[in-house]
Parts: structure tokens; C-alpha cells; sequence
């Protein structure tokens, strides 16, 4: 699917003088066999390394993608051809941490200089809005609803961005998330779906009515991250990854955790609730929307607080391995797991018996044993969906928000080594330490479901209005 089109409806014209690379030359076709070799070492590797693969997925089904995919290397293709085959096989296994990439080269280009899409998206009920644009001159194209983009129907474009985008099981968020607030749209839309710049784009006014057809120049990465901060600074992420604040004379805590790592280390969740102890808070939200994870046991740090006995926080930790065939493929030579790292079982597999949240773990103090209010999205992901997980079992929150990104009884994670297929340098990410937690009650193909559920609306997201956190503090100022 190029980005020219003939017979199209009359457009406006609408030129970004500068700012539209030269479309990037036509990529050199690799022969079948050299494809073949890279798929077998492709499927190879996620069916020796990945110990979660038919988590969600039965192999009888996962043998049928893969067989259906490899039948389809009959001719020449180029890496990227090859990387569009082989996106919606990985995404096939419901696992959010596996990942198939462009080769390097092409991944840098995406980034920096090649003209993409030039609004961030929102992806809500199957329907696609400009959310932010990167024009230089700016438009107010923003709060309208995608139609379809070089006469191809936006639910088509949207279908094939789906079926390509990897998440934890069926949750109903993880995928929209990541293609729309997560900010992928424009680069699948040229790497999976296939369409370039320039971008001919059937808009839809959802106030009005009215439709309208504009023809736009795609902008290059290097100057969206030019642009960003000046047109939309408060979407400028804080350079603290954590923040402790106060309301209401001290009686509401509000703990916003943005990712489990940086200054959510060392003593801050040990100073924080000293805090929450002097300040005699009654309730205590703590927001870890559009928290992607990091390190698995200031998860557990965390959720150690808000409980006052002795507790299971992982069931076990399991590897296919410690070595790899697919070995000499991993970037950066990684991949080999030390012995002492892991234990082998009478069934072949080796459990990981040296990750500090193995086993029984204790309560931290001072135990906050007020109420506790939880916001979470479809970016709650990871480290972030294990400590909601743990939370939601043992019944400790009122959980406000939409469905997380992780799967309720874990995930697959741990050390990732990226293979680097030898021919097309198409890159696969392969995890390979399956997490089982030592919860229940949920649903085992979903994630986190919210006891109170709200979404911000599209205009909630243009004016930056905060519908969930507005719940929240209706409900703990309702307990005083």
C-alpha cells in the first residue's frame, strides 16, 4: 500500500515546505531460502526460549500461524516485507514483552527522517482522533475523527495494526493503548500497514457532522521532538518517575508512581509512607496509569505497605533453559542464564529460586491500613500489573479506571535477548522467565478490570481534564 492514489475526491493542499525527506528508496529483495533460514531461526527461538508461548495461545494454533506464515515465502521480499509477515505471528502469542522490530537501520529512520503521520492519536471504540498535530504552521485539526487515510477505510488501517501489535492475553485496552496514547499510529502505519507520506486523509468534524478531505506532508521525527514541548508542554513527562502529595489538610495521600525505577527506589516508598503516618492521611490513591513497569521487586516494595501479614507475592519463576541454540543470533552476546540464578526441576525446566521476590515475603512499616484507591489504564503494564494483581486478590483497593495492560496471572518477561535474524537483520525480542503470581479471582485471559470504571472522553484528553483522578477524590472525600 503506497501513499499515491488516482481518481481521489478534489483535496486541500496543505505543503510543509522542508520538512518531507526524499521517500526512501526502494529496499533490495532477498531471495526465498535466505528468508526461509530466517524464519526457521525466527521460529526456533521463540518456541526454545519463550516458556509462556502457549500461555494464551495453543500450540496446535500457534503451529498453524507459523506454518501459514512460512508457506507465504515463496517469493522475494524486502526486510520490511518480511518484518509486516512476520508482526502478526509474534502478536499471535498475546504476549506484550515479545517483540519483532525492522532492522536497526530502519527503526533509526522511523525515528529521525522519515516523514510520517503527522498527529498523535486516540484510539477509542474503534474509532481514530487527532489527539496532537506536528505541522509547523498548526492547523486545529485536532478533536477529528479519522476516516480513512490514502482511500483506505480507517477500520481496515486500524484491523491490521491490531492483529500486528503484541499485548498480555485479551486485554481490552493493552492493544488501543499502544497504537493510539502510546503513540505507535504513525510509525505502523508505515512499517506494518504501508502507507507513506504524503497522506490524503478523509477527516469527520464528531460536533458537527461534517466531513472534509485534506492532503498533508508527512513531518520527520527530529522535528516532532523539536516541536512537542513548545506546542504541548504539559505533555512533557516529569523528570521524577515518582512524587508523593497531600490534600485535604493531609487526609488524602496521593502516590503517583510513573515507572518502577529512578527515584521510586531506595527509601522512597519507605519516607513516603512515614509520611502518610504523620500526616494521619485516611485515604491513599495511588496513580500508576500509563506505568509501563521496571524493577519487579519495587513492585512488591511497594505493595509491602498496604499489608499486614507474612504474604506470597510470586508462585514461581520459570525458564525453558539456561542455553540457547539461538545463542549466536542474540545482540550484545546475551541470553545464557547463570547457574546459580535458577533451580532444575524433574520436568526439564528451571525455576528462578534467586529473585528477591521469591518465597515468603514480609509486610514493610508502618502498614497504611486505610483506604486505598487505585488508578490504572491500558499503559498499567509489567511491574506495574503485578502489584495491581496482588492488590485486586487480596481485595486491599478499590480499583478506578479502565482495564490494565498485563495479564492477571503474570507475564513473560525477565531478561529479553534480541535475536538478530542473520539475512533480512530483521530483530525479535524474546523473553524468557514466565511469571506466575500468587494470586486469584481474576480472570486468567484478562487483566485488572476496574470496580469503577471511567474513561476520559476525547475532549477530557484535548483539555487535559482528569475525569479519573476527579473519581477518586469523590470517593475518598465520601469515607471521611
Amino acid at each position: 500500500m503506497r501513499g499515491n492514489i488516482r481518481g481521489s475526491p478534489p483535496v486541500i493542499v496543505i505543503a510543509i515546505a522542508g520538512l518531507v525527506a526524499a521517500q526512501t528508496p526502494r529496499p533490495a529483495k532477498l531471495d526465498p531460502a535466505l528468508l526461509q533460514e530466517d524464519f526457521r531461526i525466527f521460529r526456533s527461538a521463540l518456541e526454545e526460549g519463550h516458556s509462556g508461548i502457549y500461555r494464551y495461545t495453543p500450540k496446535a494454533e500457534m503451529d498453524r500461524t507459523f506454518d501459514a506464515a512460512g508457506k507465504q515465502i515463496v517469493r522475494p521480499m524486502s526486510a520490511l516485507e518480511f518484518y509486516r509477515l512476520l508482526a502478526p505471528v509474534v502478536a499471535g502469542i498475546k504476549c506484550g514483552h515479545t517483540a519483532v522490530l525492522p532492522p536497526r537501520d530502519l527503526q533509526a529512520a522511523l525515528a529521525k527522517t522519515i516523514p510520517l503521520f503527522p498527529f498523535d492519536v486516540e484510539v477509542s471504540d474503534g474509532k481514530v482522533y487527532t489527539l496532537r498535530e506536528y505541522m509547523p504552521d498548526e492547523q486545529h485539526l485536532t478533536g477529528l475523527e479519522v476516516r480513512a487515510i490514502n482511500r483506505y477505510p480507517i477500520e481496515r488501517i486500524l484491523t491490521t495494526m491490531i492483529a500486528a501489535t503484541p499485548g498480555d492475553g485479551d486485554s481490552s485496552t493493552v492493544r488501543p493503548w499502544r497504537i493510539g496514547h502510546g503513540g505507535a499510529f504513525p510509525r505502523l502505519l508505515y512499517s506494518v500497514v504501508g502507507i507513506e507520506s504524503p497522506f490524503v486523509i478523509e477527516f469527520r468534524d464528531p460536533r458537527s457532522g461534517a466531513s472534509r478531505t485534506l492532503r498533508l506532508s508527512g513531518v520527520r521525527g527530529d522535528f516532532r521532538e523539536t516541536i512537542a514541548p513548545v506546542r504541548y508542554p504539559r505533555d512533557q513527562k516529569p523528570d521524577s518517575a515518582s512524587d508523593l502529595k497531600f490534600l485535604d489538610s493531609g487526609r488524602i495521600a496521593v502516590l503517583t508512581i510513573r515507572q518502577f525505577s529512578g527515584s521510586a527506589g531506595g527509601r522512597f516508598f519507605d519516607d513516603a509512607f512515614e509520611q502518610i503516618q504523620q500526616q494521619k492521611s485516611q485515604s491513599l490513591i495511588i496513580d500508576v496509569r500509563n506505568n509501563s513497569g521496571g524493577a519487579d521487586e519495587l513492585g512488591k516494595k511497594l505493595f509491602s505497605f498496604l499489608v499486614d501479614q507474612s504474604f506470597r507475592y510470586y508462585a514461581d519463576l520459570v525458564l525453558n533453559a539456561r542455553e540457547f541454540s539461538f545463542g549466536r543470533y542474540v545482540e550484545a552476546g546475551g541470553g545464557v542464564i547463570p547457574a546459580s540464578m535458577v533451580e532444575r526441576r524433574a520436568d526439564g525446566t528451571f525455576h528462578n529460586i534467586q529473585h528477591p521476590n521469591w518465597g515468603i515475603q514480609q509486610p514493610s512499616r508502618p502498614y497504611f491500613a486505610g483506604q486505598v484507591l487505585a488508578l490504572m489504564n491500558g499503559g498499567s503494564f509489567s511491574t506495574t500489573c503485578e502489584f495491581l494483581s496482588n492488590l485486586h486478590s487480596r481485595k486491599r483497593a478499590t480499583f478506578i479506571g479502565e482495564e490494565a495492560a498485563g495479564g492477571y496471572y503474570g507475564n513473560t518477561s525477565g531478561r529479553v535477548p534480541t535475536v538478530i535474524l542473520p539475512n533480512s537483520k530483521v530483530a525479535v525480542r524474546v523473553p524468557l522467565q514466565t511469571y506466575y503470581l500468587a494470586v486469584k479471582g481474576g480472570d486468567p485471559r484478562r487483566s485488572v478490570l476496574p470496580d469503577v470504571e471511567v474513561k476520559p472522553s476525547l475532549q477530557d484528553l484535548l483539555e487535559g481534564s482528569d475525569p479519573v483522578m476527579g473519581k477518586a477524590l469523590e470517593l475518598a472525600r465520601a469515607t471521611r
